[in-house]
C-alpha cells in the first residue's frame, strides 16, 4: 500500500516528485500537466511513483499542500509581526508590488483551488486550509492592533480578516484577467478601508 517512505532516501525521492509536480502545476496548471511530465522532471519512474502514491489525485493533493506551505511561509514572514495599521499597509503594498513584478499571475492558492474544486476533494481541503491559515495571519495581526488600542474594542478581527482576504483575492483575479495591476491596488485599499473604519 502506498504511503510515507520509511527511509531518508525514499522521503527525498517522494519529496522531489511532489516539488516538481508543484512547480509544473504552477507553470502550466494541473490539467495541463501530465504524470509523465512530472516523473520526467523528477527523474523518477512509474514504479517509484506508485510506491509512494495511490494515483494522480494523491499526487495533486500533496503538491497543493506543498505549494500552500511555500506561499504561507512567505506570508508568515510578512505578517507575523504586524501590529499596527502602518505595518499592515506596508506589508500589503509589498505584496501587491511583488504580484505586479511577477506579471500578475493570479493567486497561487486561489488558482489551485479553482482547478481542484469539484474534482479532487482532498486537494480542495488543502487549498481551503491554505486560505484559513492566511486569514488567521490577518486576524492575528488585527487582534494585536485591537489589543494595543489602535482598533476599537468592537472590531472583530476574524470578520475583518475575512473581508480583507476576500478583497485581495478578488483583486488578484481581476488584475490577472485584465492584466492591470490597478485593480489589485483598488481592492487592497478597499480592504484596508474596512479596517480603518474601526480605528480608535
Amino acid at each position: 500500500m502506498p504511503g510515507e517512505p520509511k527511509t531518508g532516501r525514499g522521503r527525498a525521492s517522494r519529496e522531489r516528485i511532489v516539488e516538481r509536480a508543484a512547480e509544473l502545476f504552477a507553470e502550466r496548471g494541473i490539467a495541463g500537466t501530465s504524470l509523465d511530465e512530472v516523473l520526467a522532471a523528477a527523474a523518477a519512474g512509474k514504479g517509484q511513483f506508485y510506491h509512494y502514491f495511490r494515483g494522480r489525485d494523491d499526487l495533486v493533493e500533496a503538491a497543493v499542500a506543498h505549494r500552500c506551505a511555500q506561499v504561507l511561509a512567505g506570508l508568515t514572514q510578512a505578517l507575523a509581526s504586524v501590529s499596527t495599521l502602518a505595518e499592515l499597509e506596508r506589508a500589503l503594498a509589498g505584496f501587491a508590488a511583488g504580484f505586479e513584478q511577477m506579471g500578475l499571475p493570479g493567486c497561487p492558492i486561489g488558482t489551485l483551488a479553482a482547478e481542484v474544486a469539484g474534482r479532487n476533494e482532498a486537494a480542495r481541503v488543502q487549498a481551503a486550509a491554505g486560505f484559513d491559515a492566511w486569514e488567521r495571519l490577518f486576524a492575528d495581526a488585527l487582534g494585536r492592533m485591537r489589543e494595543r488600542g489602535e482598533l476599537r474594542p468592537d472590531a472583530a478581527p476574524q470578520v475583518l480578516a475575512t473581508a480583507l482576504l476576500a478583497s485581495i483575492e478578488g483583486g488578484m483575479v481581476l488584475s490577472q484577467a485584465r492584466k492591470d495591476p490597478a485593480t489589485l491596488h483598488i481592492a487592497v485599499e478597499a480592504g484596508l478601508g474596512q479596517v480603518r473604519a474601526f480605528l480608535s
